[in-house]
């Protein structure tokens, strides 16, 4: 008997499960016809709004739209559409501020990909950049948050990373306005500054606001070749004669060639091993850093103490819960850039292009040259 109860019971909880997800999509149906009532797609090239099944993880988008009023829309993936709400001063990572969030009818997930311009006269007539993408965890269930007022989530993106909450707020009477707040929580991500108004690019194309209204074309070239193999150590006695050579140091890491374009980006090993998703942090730091530009750089993915020693025990704990803050790219070379293949052009010339490249790198996961000398005449001592 009471075998039987707790099966009826869980026969109700699931059907209880189901109807509620019927509803929810039947909810994403009727929200996106309200977008799709509020434009004119022979006008606007904003996707139309159909419900998708999604492919991957839960993705998210943060756009900057220049409309009537500048503020960001900040929007989540969730069955099938993205659910949007409009910030005005944009996201913060200062736990002090509280932004505040107007929800807006969701967006079909396409939307996603959507930077231009809309035509004045049609709904939100202006200018939207893609400020920032990535993935979101929610913590708990999706459904009850939204209906408690108060949705808790994770992002993993380019620029926003760390715990965050929306929070409804209670509506005064007659407000039509359903306002929430965008919140950031404590954590190793947070700041004592919003930590956004430096970033004034797009992060798929590399343009300005400026630019995507007057039409100037992406900045993203295509790199030369999409695969190569890498320099490997030779065992000798003793060093070459004269001082028309340089050495490297030897990192204990994973060879790792970064194949950048756009917003696009590889990490490869030198055994053809895709460690893009392994390394995200660093990959995400990379493309923000290229600001559209394509290049391959050849490096180590290595994790260093202290006093700068890499440590590989560390990286291989690293690969199994990715928690360290100490994880590093060090960039031995500069193989293609904007297109050009540099392989065939002098080792030094590369490696100055490089460092003046290297200028603003990173430091979050930090992007580093390797350290060497050019001129040795002999090796340091401990080498």
């Amino acid at each position: 008997m009471g075998n039987d109860r707790i099966l009826i019971i869980q026969l109700e909880t699931i059907a209880t499960k189901v109807k509620k997800r019927r509803n929810r999509r039947d909810y994403m149906t009727a929200k996106l016809n309200e977008y799709n009532q509020k434009r004119n797609f022979a006008r606007t090239l904003e996707p139309e709004g159909i419900t998708e099944v999604a492919q991957e993880g839960l993705r998210y988008v943060v756009q900057h739209h220049l409309a009537r009023r500048d503020h960001y829309d900040f929007r989540l993936e969730w069955d099938g559409a993205l659910l949007s709400w409009a910030v005005p001063k944009g996201p913060s990572y200062d736990t002090r501020d509280k932004r505040l969030a107007v929800r807006v009818e969701e967006h079909p997930l396409e939307y996603r990909n959507f930077e231009g311009t809309i035509p004045k006269g049609e709904y939100g007539g202006g200018v939207v950049m893609l400020w920032d993408e990535g993935y979101w965890e929610p913590y708990g269930d999706v459904e009850d948050g939204l209906h408690a007022g108060v949705l808790k989530f994770v992002l993993n993106g380019r620029r926003l990373k760390g715990k965050w909450a929306l929070v409804r707020l209670k509506g005064k009477a007659g407000e039509k306005q359903d306002n929430w707040l965008l919140l950031k929580e404590k954590d190793e991500y947070a700041k004592t500054a919003d930590g956004i108004s430096e970033f004034t690019t797009s992060i798929r194309t590399g343009r300005t606001m400026t630019d995507i209204e007057e039409g100037e074309e992406e900045k993203i070239t295509s790199n030369p070749f999409s695969s190569a193999g890498v320099q490997l150590a030779q065992l000798v006695h003793t060093p070459p004669k004269g001082e028309d050579w340089l050495y490297e140091l030897k990192y204990d890491g994973y060879r790792i060639l970064a194949y950048i374009e756009g917003h696009s980006i590889r990490l490869i090993t030198r055994n053809g091993n895709d460690y893009t998703q392994r390394f995200r942090d660093v990959a995400s730091s990379l493309v923000e850093w290229a600001r559209g530009r394509a290049m391959i750089l050849d490096g180590e993915m290595a994790i260093t103490d202290a006093a700068g020693k890499t440590d590989f025990q560390a990286l291989q704990n690293y690969m199994k819960n990715p928690q360290a803050k100490n994880l590093t790219y060090i960039v031995f070379d500069l193989l293609a850039l904007d297109g050009t293949d540099l392989r065939g052009h002098p080792l030094l010339d590369r490696k100055e292009t490089l460092e003046a490249l290297l200028q603003d790198a990173p430091q979050n996961p930090p992007l580093q040259p390797a350290c060497e000398r050019k001129r040795p005449g002999k090796f340091p001592s401990g080498l």
